[in-house]
């Protein structure tokens, strides 16, 4: 069970996490530690998901829809030819409703840690310890980003796995690092610098103002894709890409005093709490 502040209801709530015994299996166990080499690496997620893109796998699409009481008039479809399609859903328009400018808008559905990025680059993310220049592989880049904050997103496997441009500009630098595909569940981050060692891809946008912003996508346990359409302009909210089956993450970092967060967001951040918040909802704003 993990905390979960559940911001439209203002409480915090306890929830089961799919598969947790799986994941206690192979991180916490000796004889589950000895298959991660295997079970971490991108061939294993591949092959295992196989079978979710087959007719066969249509009956899980159901019962995920009883369980997380889904309401599929929300999406573009209400049928679909496997699971695997079925994950990648999309909303309509009409149900996707964005936060105008000023605000900062919530890239996905997630749970959501707001971080502050130290002078010297480095972040404390669920107790390991990362410099920005590591996860980036590229300092000059990283120092752009000295004392400003960093948004963590977790989707989970009841969220939506579309996600959105953090803001408009022009992309100046981007990178895919081949990595491995560690879960990316609580549990694990004491054990992992998963965000270091997982497969990642990131996007350097720079706005109109010149300032600079950082959108990670991060793949996980059973995430074999990360999905980015191919842009050079981005427009703020526009969907920039979505991931293929699993949870994941999306790391978002912003310069020095360029925004303030919402004073729920933080406060349960510095708690080590994430919020769940729902995509396009505002999380924030830009100073004047």
């Amino acid at each position: 069970m993990v905390k979960i502040y559940q911001r439209h209801r203002q409480r915090v709530e306890e929830v089961a996490e799919y598969q947790a015994n799986l994941i206690q299996f192979l991180y916490q166990s000796k004889r589950g530690q000895k298959l991660l080499p295997i079970v971490t690496h991108p061939w294993f997620s591949t092959i295992y998901v196989l079978a979710d893109y087959l007719p066969t796998s249509q009956k899980k699409i159901q019962a995920f829809v009883d369980n997380y009481q889904m309401d599929l008039s929300l999406y573009e479809k209400q049928t679909y030819q496997h699971y695997a399609a079925f994950f990648q859903r999309k909303l309509t328009p009409k149900a996707l409703s964005l936060v105008s400018p000023p605000d900062i808008l919530a890239v996905a559905q997630a749970k959501l840690l707001v971080l502050p990025i130290s002078k010297d680059l480095g972040l404390t993310i669920k107790g390991q310890h990362y410099q920005l220049e590591a996860l980036l592989q590229d300092a000059t880049l990283a120092q752009a980003f000295v004392g400003g904050m960093l948004c963590v997103y977790r989707l989970g496997l009841e969220d939506y796995h579309r996600y959105l441009v953090a803001e408009s500009g022009t992309i100046v630098a981007e990178k895919q690092i081949k990595g491995k595909l560690h879960s990316v569940r609580d549990a694990v981050h004491s054990k992992f610098a998963i965000f270091k060692e997982n497969k990642r891809s990131y996007t350097i946008i720079e706005t109109e103002d010149g300032q600079r912003v950082m959108q990670m996508e991060i793949g996980a346990l059973l995430v074999g894709k990360i999905n980015n359409h191919p842009r050079v302009q981005l427009e703020r909210g526009q969907e920039k890409g979505y991931f293929s089956l699993g949870g994941s993450t999306i790391l978002v970092a912003y310069p020095a005093q360029t925004l303030q967060f919402d004073q729920d967001i933080l406060y349960y951040s510095n708690l080590g709490i994430e919020t769940q918040v729902q995509i396009g909802e505002r999380i924030g704003v830009h100073h004047a």
